[in-house]
């Protein structure tokens, strides 16, 4: 654990080694961010009859957010897994003798998608101050929980979409429609898709509704402990799906070299 912990402070100092472009880029990302919020914003002012409301779409934006920079930030190499097999740049880890994911994981940080984390803890902080009707020490450990278990879901699942790559010629094609779809529907909050019986299932197999709806729903209060459960199940069981896929994938790989010329 020493080891790991040490190689993601050398990949985060790398990333800081020019202060200025390092702040810039995070703060572009936040400006970017808050300008949809700004967008959905303004549907609202327009549209309000929906029974959206801007605090339901902040807080699932927080939650989106959070997932998205820990896949293509902070562990950027989980989302980057299928152009590493690809290319035949997961070589280079196999190289090391440490155990290969935990090395993936963090040897790579994108420093504008920690825009997206600086983002997600604004947005949360927005929420509780502004339309949070309770106490907020407790939503806070709530949150702190629910994310948690949704960033597990998530990083497990594009642990397993990335292993893909070991047996598809042009996994990352996969990859880049997952997180569009991630993108697309999870910045909705699950009351605009209630009417719509085909969408639901398609949401459940792209995994918004594991990684964003139940924390979202625990959240707001429409979730109990059977909520809970299922999310800390499917979390923990998506996490070793992932793992283990990885893992089968890695003992049948020979070189990622002769991936794209198959």
């Amino acid at each position: 654990m020493k080891t790991y912990r040490k190689l993601f402070r050398y990949a985060l100092k790398e990333q800081m080694e020019y202060r200025f472009n390092f702040s810039f880029s995070i703060l572009t990302m936040i400006i970017n961010d808050a300008a949809f919020l700004i967008i959905f914003a303004i549907f609202l002012s327009y549209f309000s009859s929906t029974g959206l409301t801007l605090g339901s779409f902040l807080l699932l934006f927080a939650l989106n957010t959070l997932v998205y920079a820990l896949i293509n930030g902070i562990f950027a190499n989980i989302g980057e897994l299928p152009n590493l097999i690809e290319q035949g740049k997961l070589d280079y880890y196999l190289s090391f003798p440490v155990a290969t994911l935990p090395f993936l994981m963090v040897s790579k940080i994108k420093v504008h998608n920690l825009g997206d984390l600086f983002f997600s803890l604004l947005a949360f902080v927005a929420y509780m101050l502004f339309f949070l009707e309770g106490n907020r020490l407790l939503f806070g450990l709530k949150a702190l929980g629910v994310s948690l278990l949704g960033g597990i879901f998530g990083f497990g699942l594009f642990v397993l979409i990335g292993s893909v790559g070991f047996v598809l010629q042009r996994g990352s094609k996969l990859r880049d429609l997952f997180q569009s779809f991630f993108l697309v529907f999870g910045s909705y909050p699950p009351e605009v898709f209630e009417q719509q019986k085909l969408i639901l299932p398609l949401l459940w197999l792209i995994g918004i509704f594991p990684s964003a709806y139940l924390p979202y729903w625990i959240l707001i209060g429409k979730g109990g402990r059977e909520t809970w459960l299922a999310l800390v199940l499917l979390s923990g069981g998506m996490l070793r799906i992932g793992i283990q896929t990885f893992q089968l994938g890695l003992k049948n790989y020979s070189s990622g070299n002769l991936v794209l010329q198959q």
